[in-house]
């Protein structure tokens, strides 16, 4: 009778196999993506956030997942990464993104632990995804486990988090959704070196002072002289630069008006009287002569028939 009874009991305490769609998949992976950008440098995903993750994953699919089905989940395709990474950060790897594979010798391959050369021997699923999520974290090539001991890393989250805690003072506290603003608020957790280094961007009440918004302050008497130096400067110039301009405008030489020849009128009523070109020619040059201008000025306010009279007399005279 007790041993049925344990066995109901360890029944009932194991969790409902979820098979993964790749859509689901892929939702969870865009989410933390979509989360994260809202979130400052080194920022790292605990429960309460898988917890978020796993709520709107049942929202979206009906899918009944719980907090360590999201988890492991994501660990999984954050291992997978340590893989890809790995084999990228070394030269003469690359990926093929047309056939979604890295393209790496067999002779390296053969070197890989199982997990590894599975994943790297067909095309990788969600590769800009995991690219997105995981480049620039603790996950990169850089910081990736050995590949030949990588099958004896174990699966508890136990372990997990407490590697995570190893590197948790190189980063600034992350924020809590569910309760207390660990951003703001001065940790407890923080070691003795750590605690020195940043007791410095917090006030006496423990409140962090925000990066974005610094505190306001008055101006200084410094800074207020400076900008009415400046204020001063500026006049001067706009001073110096109308004075520059009304002295132009006043040394400017004067336009100079177009020169009207007195003698235009005569000049045109010559060209209505009928004579040769070579004639018109001989009188235009008689009267042009700078000895002849008190006969220009007769001949202009002289009748037509008195102007023709004198240029029939002249080049009579002239033929003569």
């Amino acid at each position: 009778m007790a041993k049925s009874k344990l066995k109901v009991d360890v029944a009932s305490s194991r969790e409902r196999t979820v098979t993964w769609a790749d859509d689901q998949k892929k939702y969870m992976l865009d989410w933390y993506i979509d989360y994260l950008k809202d979130q400052h440098v080194g920022f790292k995903f605990k429960k309460q956030h898988h917890m978020l993750c796993a709520d709107a994953l049942n929202k979206k699919f009906a899918m009944g997942v719980t907090v360590d089905q999201v988890d492991r989940q994501y660990k999984h395709y954050k291992e997978n990464w340590k893989f890809v990474a790995a084999a990228l950060s070394k030269s003469g790897n690359s990926f093929d993104h047309a056939r979604c594979i890295v393209t790496i010798s067999k002779s390296e391959k053969a070197t890989l632990c199982d997990r590894a050369r599975r994943l790297l021997s067909k095309p990788i699923k969600f590769f800009e995804e995991m690219q997105e999520l995981f480049t620039g974290s603790s996950v990169d090539g850089s910081l990736a486990m050995d590949q030949n001991t990588c099958m004896d890393v174990s699966d508890d989250s136990d372990s997990d988090d407490s590697r995570e805690l190893l590197d948790l003072n190189s980063y600034t506290p992350p924020e809590d959704p569910l309760g207390d603003d660990s951003d703001t608020i001065l940790s407890q957790t923080l070691n003795a070196a750590g605690d020195k280094n940043s007791r410095s961007n917090y006030t006496r009440s423990g409140i962090k002072r925000s990066r974005a918004n610094p505190v306001c302050t008055l101006p200084t008497k410094k800074a207020t002289k400076y900008k009415r130096r400046l204020v001063e400067s500026n006049d001067k110039i706009i001073a110096t630069m109308k004075s520059l301009r009304d002295t132009l405008v006043a040394t400017a030489p004067p336009q100079i008006s177009q020169l009207t020849d007195p003698h235009r009128t005569l000049w045109q009523r010559l060209e209505t009287i009928p004579l040769t070109p070579d004639q018109r020619i001989t009188v235009g040059e008689h009267l042009s002569t700078k000895e002849n201008e008190t006969k220009r000025d007769w001949l202009c306010n002289a009748s037509d028939s008195t102007l023709h009279a004198w240029v029939f007399k002249f080049l009579c005279e002239k033929e003569a």
